[in-house]
């Protein structure tokens, strides 16, 4: 797992806001300190030197003890491998 970056906003339509340290791709899973899933990334937008993630929680219940947390997320190792060649 890498440290993607600490919550900074929720927004009103129940989605995180994060600057992000590492820049992940798009729908993968991100997760808290105890390694329980809290949701997928849906958009990365902003400056590209320190760029914001816009993440889709799992469970919307559990939002307010997410502020100014860090978070992290599994990234897949995508060097070209496993593509096919014609």
């Amino acid at each position: 797992m890498e440290f993607l970056g600490e919550v900074e906003t929720i927004t009103d339509e129940g989605r995180l806001i994060v600057r992000a340290t590492a820049l992940p791709d798009v729908n993968s899973p991100v997760f808290d300190q105890r390694e329980r899933k809290i949701g997928t990334v849906k958009r990365v937008f902003g400056p590209v030197d320190s760029p914001y993630v816009t993440i889709l929680p799992v469970d919307k219940e559990r939002l307010s003890g997410l502020a100014h947390k860090k978070i992290y997320f599994k990234g897949e190792n995508t060097n070209g491998k496993g593509k096919r060649r014609n």
